[in-house]
């Protein structure tokens, strides 16, 4: 992100946010599809229930962190996401966040790992236990107050970088096996 306005109110930060970047009202929570951008094409994903009721989490940590929606910016948001909590039972997010960190330790590895290091001593906006009508009153100032000088997680990045790893990996190791198992059908 160009530049963190701390005395704004969350909510007016991502609103601000989803203006420049695009996204519609409310970052598209109420689409159909939500949609991956990869240079000049994008890849369309069911909007699940679970995205559209998280995203905002997501989205939130960019203000926090002050990352922007670059593959480099979402792979360090993903890392910091993973140090500073997670996902809980949220399946989904924690599939897009690891992938995304994947991409972030072969691409960006230097800041992917940074990011991850910055959130070892964080809360985010899902841990924190703040509901999400309360955060969006908060300055940007407060909620990056009140979710820092936690105590270290322990969180080792070597085994999170190699989790992650498995995880990018994942989808082009199944995809090339299905590509050899249809080949030889023929």
């Amino acid at each position: 992100m160009d530049r963190i306005a701390f005395n704004k109110t969350v909510g007016e930060a991502i609103q601000e946010f989803y203006d420049v970047n695009d996204f519609g009202e409310d970052g598209g929570i109420n689409n159909k599809l939500a949609w991956i951008k990869f240079g000049f094409f994008s890849i369309p994903i069911p909007n699940f229930d679970s995205r559209k009721n998280n995203v905002y989490l997501h989205d939130i940590h960019h203000i926090i962190t002050g990352n922007n929606t670059s593959w480099r910016g979402e792979s360090a948001v993903s890392a910091w996401e993973i140090a500073s909590g997670g996902w809980g039972k949220l399946i989904i997010p924690w599939l897009l966040t690891l992938w995304a960190m994947g991409l972030g330790v072969l691409f960006y590895n230097k800041s992917t790992l940074k990011a991850f290091e910055n959130g070892l001593t964080m809360r985010n906006a899902l841990t924190c236990g703040i509901k999400k009508i309360d955060i969006t009153k908060l300055t940007v100032a407060e909620i990056r107050v009140k979710v820092s000088n936690q105590i270290d997680t322990n969180k080792s990045p070597i085994l999170w970088s190699i989790i992650s790893l498995i995880i990018f990996f994942l989808p082009f190791v199944l995809g090339l096996m299905l590509l050899v198992s249809i080949v030889n059908l023929f």
